[in-house]
């Protein structure tokens, strides 16, 4: 699949529900710590977060076959078989993990990649429950100027797709939320087949 490197795209109910319960499963184990920055040299702050996959942010090679040899993410490496033959078609893992956000656990507006780089983000919304008064969108800025171009509901199993060159932050929960806030991760790059 191409995304256009201004869309963000939302999927709902394409999960199956098993394996949404085998991420709701995963994300309430021992799998986090606390520490992790989206930029280390800028932000101030950490959340929490469990890694899976991959090297560091200018990796470009595949993870699928770390991801597959990493018996603790079982049905995150389940996810990447399902997005794979459809809607991630064509793509090939860089950076799989999982974030994880409470109240006061702020997220930084960042970007993944820069215009030119052929890189996508996914994310998937893997807490079993929201309600509308936890807050904890995720944001997405215009490249241009510092305008919110669109705030999307962290609705349990939905699905976000968009070109890492939109600068985005995850929005804290509010004071009202008692749950994690949970998204996993997977980065990817068009194989060299499909770009």
């Amino acid at each position: 699949m191409l995304i256009d490197r201004d869309e963000v795209l939302t999927y709902d109910d394409l999960v199956p529900d098993s394996l949404q319960q085998s991420l709701t499963h995963l994300i309430q184990q021992p799998i986090w710590r606390y520490g992790w920055r989206s930029n280390k040299r800028q932000d101030r702050f950490c959340f929490w977060h469990a890694h899976f996959a991959g090297g560091d942010g200018s990796s470009r090679k595949s993870c699928e076959e770390e991801l597959q040899q990493n018996p603790s993410a079982g049905p995150v490496q389940e996810l990447w078989k399902f997005l794979s033959t459809g809607l991630l078609k064509g793509h090939e893992p860089l950076r799989v993990y999982a974030n994880s956000h409470t109240f006061g656990v702020e997220g930084y507006v960042h970007t993944d990649s820069s215009d030119e780089e052929n890189y996508f983000t996914t994310l998937y919304y893997a807490h079993p429950v929201w309600r509308k008064n936890w807050s904890g969108e995720t944001l997405f800025f215009s490249r241009h100027n510092d305008e919110i171009i669109r705030a999307v509901y962290p609705r349990p199993g939905r699905l976000v797709c968009f070109h890492g060159a939109i600068p985005h932050m995850a929005h804290a929960p509010s004071r009202e939320c008692p749950e994690l806030r949970v998204s996993v991760v997977i980065k990817t790059q068009l194989s060299a087949e499909s770009a």
